[in-house]
């Protein structure tokens, strides 16, 4: 349970929002962080206290006057908010061509409207890949922001209706989470990809888009391989009707049998369809912190199976 009341933090999300989402008042969102506090940007780097935070924000967003932000869904549990934003940008010819890519980000609340952490997740490449595109089509830094660009529709299929109990979903995604256990151990990810319908959808920020439960098992199946020692333990778990949002490291064992961190943090979305099944995954991250962990683990005496 939270220290906070659910009314107290909707009410300081709503300022949040307020400053940075709606307004781009970065130097008022950057007041919003308490003195000491911890952001975690997958891509940009780490900042420590409202200074360092504030300073980087209005340096960074000022390199992008002609994007604007739209959140699409929030979760509120446990002092944290967890949401999923769109980066937009307007149509160069105004045509209502999409140039977007989204983010997944978490904030937690130390009260007095203050915020103490938060951490974004994205896939760098993904950002890449728009603003080419962008600037292809005839994208400028002066290109006037389009405010009212929103939340790009059918990029994800909707959650399932009606919600489920809470007391369900929380224990099919431990079992879930036991699947994923025993085919680490066991090396067969059948009965994990079997936890999902026949028609899933699995999107990966990195490997991308699959569709339906053999293609989701081919997938897995795969890319696992490589790293048959790899665990996933669950940091945090939230849920919102038939959505469940947690924060599951993916983590190599020290080659050198001590305690030496070898794992990147992955911000993962799911939708319970009900009996023990599984209709969406969507794994958020920065592919590039992955291949620096492994990178690391291999130089350290890791091996892959060949």
């Amino acid at each position: 349970m939270g220290r906070f009341s659910t009314e107290e933090i909707e009410e300081a999300f709503a300022e949040y929002r307020r400053r940075g989402e709606q307004g781009h008042d970065w130097v008022g969102w950057g007041e919003l962080f308490t003195d000491d506090a911890h952001y975690e940007e997958h891509f940009l780097g780490e900042f420590h206290g409202r200074e360092a935070i504030t300073e980087w924000i209005v340096e960074c967003m000022a390199q992008y006057p002609s994007m604007t932000l739209a959140i699409d869904w929030h979760v509120v549990e446990d002092d944290k908010v967890a949401f999923y934003i769109w980066n937009l940008l307007p149509d160069p010819e105004g045509g209502g061509k999409s140039f977007a890519f989204p983010n997944t980000t978490v904030i937690r609340y130390a009260g007095d409207g203050k915020w103490d952490w938060e951490a974004d997740f994205y896939n760098p490449a993904d950002a890449e890949r728009v603003w080419t595109e962008w600037f292809t089509a005839g994208g400028r830094i002066d290109t006037p922001p389009d405010r009212s660009l929103g939340v790009v529709p059918d990029t994800t299929p909707p959650v399932p209706e009606p919600a489920h109990p809470r007391e369900e979903i929380l224990a099919e995604f431990e079992k879930y989470r036991e699947r994923g256990a025993l085919a680490v151990a066991t090396g067969d990810w059948d009965q994990w990809a079997d936890q999902f319908t026949e028609d899933a959808d699995y999107y990966e920020h990195h490997y991308g888009r699959f569709s339906g439960q053999d293609a989701i098992r081919e997938w897995i199946t795969g890319v696992m391989k490589p790293f048959p020692e790899m665990v996933f333990p669950v940091s945090w778990t939230m849920v919102d009707g038939n959505r469940v949002i947690a924060l599951i490291p993916n983590i190599l064992p020290d080659p050198a049998g001590g305690d030496e961190y070898f794992g990147f943090d992955v911000f993962v979305i799911l939708h319970y369809a009900g009996d023990g099944k599984w209709s969406y995954e969507e794994d958020v991250y920065n592919p590039a912190e992955a291949g620096r962990a492994v990178n690391r683990w291999v130089k350290a005496g890791g091996v892959m199976p060949s």
